[in-house]
């Protein structure tokens, strides 16, 4: 039975992989935006990047640090809004996963000393020592992956 369904899992992970993502062309989905929104706006062959003041049925308008400017519908070809980074959540996240992981792995890697040790450690310290080791690890780990970028809203 396992060797029918682990075939078919890849095939499915395959076809979502190459399926087509859904466009944003629809101008109406812009008028949603709160005024304030990080936008990314390509207008012919530049990019201005600034947030929105107004949207229109027919324009556009951004503050883009320059002052604010206004394009017309026909003008802009692609908007990208700006999405939170979430490094604290992904830190802590980390955090939990690792000192979870390095609890486990040091509470079933104890082993009681016998003879010469130079530490003796209980099951209680090497479970305490595992979370603590694994946890700043995993702490580090989750703060790097990135999460913010750029979603596209529109594109003509």
């Amino acid at each position: 039975m396992l060797k029918a369904i682990c075939p078919a899992a890849v095939l499915l992970v395959f076809a979502l992989a190459a399926a087509p993502r859904l466009q944003a062309q629809n101008w109406n989905d812009l008028k949603s935006l709160a005024i304030g929104t990080r936008v990314r706006i390509s207008v012919a062959s530049h990019t201005v990047q600034g947030q929105v003041q107004s949207v229109g049925d027919a324009s556009l308008a951004i503050d883009s640090g320059k002052g604010v400017e206004m394009f017309t519908r026909q003008e802009v070809t692609r908007v990208s809004v700006k999405k939170e980074s979430h490094r604290g959540r992904n830190a802590l996240i980390g955090l939990g996963a690792g000192a979870a992981i390095g609890a486990v792995v040091g509470a079933v890697s104890h082993k009681d000393c016998t003879g010469f040790c130079i530490f003796y450690t209980s099951r209680g310290q090497d479970t305490g020592i595992g979370a603590v080791v694994v946890g700043v690890i995993g702490t580090g780990v989750g703060a790097l992956i990135p999460t913010g970028g750029w979603r596209e809203v529109y594109k003509q």
